[in-house]
């Protein structure tokens, strides 16, 4: 049996009005993810334990 850890990465985007950049950031923080557009993400999978033992079950 092989064990694998998985990770998930999703994207969130956003439009809003500000008159730099870093006001934007300041008020995209404010602003719950539920308000945002979520991208399809990436699921990326690495093998850290692998055994020829047969689980017994």
């Amino acid at each position: 049996m092989r064990m694998f850890q998985l990770r998930q990465t999703i994207h969130y985007e956003l439009t809003i009005a500000a008159g730099t950049e870093q006001e934007a950031i300041l008020k995209a923080k404010g602003i719950p993810l539920a308000q945002w557009t979520a991208e399809p993400g990436e699921i990326t999978a690495e093998l850290v334990d692998e055994t020829d033992e047969i689980d017994e079950y």
